[in-house]
């Protein structure tokens, strides 16, 4: 298949990662992929991939003139590329997609992807864009789906669900990395570490992870909370404080971005989420089980379709502290429900998250539509 994905963003998210992995695993199972983006960090990813580029267009503005351009650029790229498959994955860049597939590339199937938390809305101009320019629906959730039927009155068998993956080669237990990062954390083997990975947002809930942290009993063990992400409507000076007026200033620990990721994890005891909202893909969730740890969860967004409450991981209401102390009391105190609960999440997710899985089931996603749009087209 000739693959023509469109991705109008500048930033680095999880709707790009999810393109870009996307392209990169299509590209392997030996399809032509050509991304159409905007100067930035998803554009030099996807550089660095090898993945085909061209950053001629420009959708993430409010520039009458700069939309002209872009609709010339989709016209003569669908005329010298020919797609089979065209898959946009942001709303700015889905309309004009869609509409100008309609005119210039009637062969082409379209194909939404929608892997951000946000529903789509559904005023008539949305439902009458999806159900008359889109032929096929690809989302990250069941929860997703079900938004999309809904609002969109988009039918169940064109909508299909390809849950986002994780590495399982490049996140997977290592104890020499394990012991590496608790040496350059000042912690021994004794010392029951807490990981959070999440950009400091309001979002993700932090003050609820600490309140949670406050709750636990010292005197049983010890324990740290370590934080890392990056500084977005919220500062580390910010939870530094929070941190100190609940008396939590020697239990916890600040390390920002790491490139690093996978051997930080390594040297976590137990996987911490405490978002209120958003986790379209909960890449961090994954990344933590298949690293072999268990995973303290709040049940918002897809969490409750990758974790199991109680087999691999714990779910806890979000925005409860109480509910999340307890789950991680039960994993402190039984270091043997920890590796059982560890050793299930890596099995779970080596199964069912896996690259390989992720690019056949987008393969056969983008099959099956091309299948019903061409028996539409027969039929109309």
């Amino acid at each position: 298949m000739k693959i023509l994905q469109v991705l109008n963003s500048p930033h680095w998210s999880g709707a790009s990662h999810y393109c870009i992995l996307l392209g990169q695993q299509l590209r392997g199972l030996g399809h032509e992929v050509l991304l159409l983006t905007e100067p930035g960090k998803a554009l030099d990813r996807a550089r660095l991939l090898g993945i085909h580029i061209d950053d001629t267009i420009r959708l993430n503005h409010r520039n009458p003139g700069l939309f002209v351009h872009s609709m010339k650029r989709f016209k003569t790229i669908y005329r010298e590329f020919k797609p089979d498959i065209i898959s946009a994955h942001i709303n700015e860049g889905a309309w004009m997609a869609g509409l100008l597939a309609r005119w210039f590339a009637p062969e082409a199937t379209v194909v939404r992807v929608r892997t951000d938390i946000d529903p789509p809305k559904g005023h008539f101009i949305n439902r009458f864009v999806h159900n008359r320019w889109t032929d096929h629906i690809i989302v990250s959730s069941f929860l997703h789906k079900h938004a999309c039927q809904k609002l969109l009155d988009f039918p169940a068998e064109g909508i299909d669900v390809v849950y986002g993956p994780v590495d399982n080669d490049v996140f997977k237990p290592n104890p020499k990395s394990r012991a590496a990062i608790r040496r350059e954390f000042e912690v021994d083997e004794r010392t029951i570490l807490i990981g959070m990975v999440a950009r400091l947002d309001p979002v993700k809930g932090h003050e609820y992870a600490l309140q949670a942290i406050k709750l636990l009993d010292r005197k049983q063990c010890n324990f740290k909370l370590v934080l890392l992400g990056y500084e977005n409507e919220r500062t580390f000076s910010w939870i530094k404080q929070l941190a100190a007026e609940l008396g939590l200033k020697d239990l916890i620990a600040c390390f920002g971005f790491r490139q690093d990721l996978p051997a930080v994890i390594n040297a976590f005891d137990i996987g911490l989420v405490s978002s209120i909202g958003s986790e379209a893909n909960c890449r961090v969730a994954l990344e933590m089980m298949a690293s072999g740890k268990p995973v303290v969860a709040t049940t918002v967004g897809v969490i409750p379709e990758i974790i199991a409450d109680g087999e691999d991981g714990f779910l806890v209401p979000p925005r409860d502290p109480v509910a999340m102390a307890r789950a991680m009391t039960r994993l402190i105190q039984n270091p043997l429900l920890r590796n059982k609960m560890g050793l299930a999440a890596r099995e779970k997710v080596g199964k069912n998250f896996n690259l390989d899985l992720f690019a056949r089931q987008a393969e056969k996603a983008y099959q099956k539509a091309i299948a019903r749009r061409a028996a539409s087209r027969t039929n109309s």
